[in-house]
């Protein structure tokens, strides 16, 4: 009698093992409302010729851009049409001029993702193996309405598209994070891809079956992937960039639409490398991506060669075949790509102290580039060459604009952190989940062999997988808190010494200044205050302005006063430069400072008096 509870309960364990978990098995089924035969044709074409999709879809649009004419008008097709549309402006270049219809869009498909019922969908079904994808084929060709969920990670990744074109990063991230999570959840399927990619027989089957259910899923999870990567390197994330753009590169392999789409992903993940100054490792991407390009007439040719050439100077410090092979390509550049390859000319010479040649091609740069971080690195160049030569009024105007962005990067610091600390979560979630899988796998085949062996491996393999688990993460953790830390003290390190250096340049500005306005008192002339006070314009145009809005109750002579106050002239001095008695100039001396303080223009500047 015990044995056979012992084989029952036994038997029923298995059972329980053999299931797939609540959250795997949990069904995407939604509710599929009749879709336009004319926007399922366009969502096909656009894939392949978005620029003939995007006419197509435009002829369907009112003159008011926010209904359609189709066969079909329901708001199903109202939401996908404006899905589309937001798909096609932003791979044919254009903005996103539908934003509210998108939002409406991200609303609606989330909705319809949420509703179950019971029927025979298949295409919105969590899909777990190869099998699962044949045994789904069947109903899946008699019901050819897009998936919901699909649409749904669609609508949210065009959603962080809408938000990056409009700088907020941190939404952008969220919105494409969401559209991964979508995916992944819903389609067990794209780990099975990811895994298997390497192995031809089974990328072969796996590919053909994922497309039957979901026609374009790894096309789809390659342009999150690409989307993240390029977010983590504008902000000067190479880690979490480099693992974005690998991941990419497997789903590329899965569905290679464009032939310069691999050579495209080689070349971010080398030049993430090449920022890391792993210059080994960029090389053999840089080279890869060449070797696979299928042209080189595009901007990716020019990029890679512009780039080898920079990580040749970088790696041997040989400045004249670098400089060539850029000038080179910089003379076949167009307008948008040249101030690119002008920096990196201009940088080399700067490094080797060459600043003749350098200003040739800094100057040009800081004007024409449109790259905000780019100008800034090009405005502190300029100062330190102005500087150099002692040029210290061109020097002050450069060192001005690097000042104003410094705040910029201050706050760029903040959304770095915070955004590393949301992608270690997703990652923690990711291992978490992945492990749960292979948990559960290993739980199954163990029970077959047996429950009491089952049960004593299972206890050993969740302690050790929780405690690599923790010491990964662990790790991960002080590794980016070191990383940050050191971040944080270059840039305060450099933030002081640009404060150094400002407040060297302004009170250098302000002696010259002192010493030009005493050689024209000196000089005995007529109009002397007159000279004197534009000399101050010229030096510091904005200062009148700002005195008179901060102290609109002082008249036109004591801004005068103050003027020749900040120049260190005598009251016998002004009374002499203004008309009138040493005694009346004492009293508007007096009158100023009570309403302004003895010298405002130094304080209005954050200036010291010099000693």
């Amino acid at each position: 009698m015990k044995l056979n509870r012992i084989l029952i309960g036994w038997f029923v364990l298995l059972a329980l093992a053999s299931c797939h978990d609540p959250v795997e098995t949990r069904r995407a089924t939604s509710l599929q409302p009749e879709v336009s035969p004319e926007l399922l044709y366009i969502d096909s074409l656009m894939w392949y010729h978005p620029d003939s999709a995007l006419m197509h879809l435009i002829y369907y649009f009112k003159p008011d851009s926010a209904t359609i004419t189709l066969s079909t008008r329901t708001e199903c097709n109202q939401r996908y049409a404006h899905l589309l549309l937001s798909e096609l402006l932003f791979k044919n270049g254009y903005p996103q001029t539908n934003r509210e219809n998108l939002l409406w869009s991200v609303d609606y498909f989330d909705s319809l993702t949420m509703v179950k019922i019971h029927g025979t969908d298949t295409r919105g079904v969590s899909l777990q193996t190869a099998s699962d994808c044949r045994n789904a084929s069947n109903a899946s060709a008699q019901n050819m309405s897009p998936n919901n969920v699909f649409l749904s990670a669609r609508a949210h990744y065009m959603n962080g598209v809408g938000y990056l074109e409009h700088d907020s990063i941190i939404e952008a991230y969220n919105e494409y994070i969401r559209a991964l999570e979508i995916m992944e959840t819903h389609f067990p399927i794209v780990e099975t891809l990811r895994a298997t990619s390497q192995n031809t027989t089974s990328k072969k089957t796996l590919h053909a079956t994922s497309l039957h259910i979901i026609p374009h899923l790894p096309r789809f999870m390659m342009l999150i992937h690409c989307r993240l990567g390029g977010l983590f390197s504008d902000q000067y994330m190479q880690e979490p960039a480099l693992y974005c753009f690998k991941k990419a590169l497997v789903f590329n392999r899965l569905e290679p639409i464009f032939l310069d789409d691999y050579p495209k992903s080689l070349y971010y993940i080398g030049l993430q490398y090449d920022k890391l100054q792993q210059w080994d490792s960029a090389q053999n991407y840089y080279d890869e991506a060449l070797r696979l390009l299928p042209d080189t007439s595009n901007w990716l040719f020019k990029c890679l060669m512009a780039n080898k050439a920079n990580l040749n100077y970088a790696s041997s410090e040989d400045v004249e075949p670098a400089v060539s092979n850029l000038k080179r390509i910089a003379a076949k550049a167009d307008s948008y790509e040249k101030p690119w390859h002008f920096f990196l000319i201009g940088q080399i010479y700067y490094n080797e102290k060459q600043y003749d040649s350098a200003l040739v091609y800094l100057e040009p740069t800081f004007e024409q580039s449109k790259n905000i971080e780019t100008k800034a690195l090009v405005a502190k160049f300029l100062h330190d060459i102005y500087q150099s030569r002692g040029d210290t009024l061109e020097a002050s105007q450069y060192a001005v604009y690097h000042a104003e962005h410094t705040e910029q990067e201050r706050v760029k610091m903040a959304r770095v952190s915070y955004l590393n600390e949301l992608f270690q979560k997703h990652l923690q979630k990711e291992q978490e989940a992945k492990l749960l899988i292979e948990k559960k796998k290993k739980i199954r085949t163990w029970l077959i062999v047996g429950l009491p062996l089952a049960v004593i491996v299972s206890v050993s393999v969740v302690v050790v997988v929780r405690r690599r688990n923790r010491k990964r993460l662990a790790a991960q953790e002080a590794y980016a808190k070191r990383q940050l830390n050191e971040v944080q003290q270059r840039h305060d390190e450099a933030e002081r010494e640009l404060q150094a250096k400002m407040e060297q340049a302004a009170q250098h500005t302000r002696e010259v200044l002192q010493q030009r306005a005493m050689t024209i008192y000196q000089s005995g002339s007529e109009n002397r205050l007159k000279q004197i006070l534009a000399e101050f314009e010229a030096v510091y145009p904005k200062a009148m302005p700002e005195l008179i809005s901060t102290h609109p109750e002082l008249s036109e002579t004591e801004c005068h006063i103050a003027i020749l106050n900040f120049l260190r002239f005598r009251a016998k001095e002004e009374a002499e430069l203004m008309g009138f008695t040493e005694y009346t100039a004492l009293k508007y001396r007096s009158n100023l400072k009570k309403k302004a303080g003895s010298d405002p223009i130094s304080t209005l500047f954050k200036l010291e008096k010099s000693e």
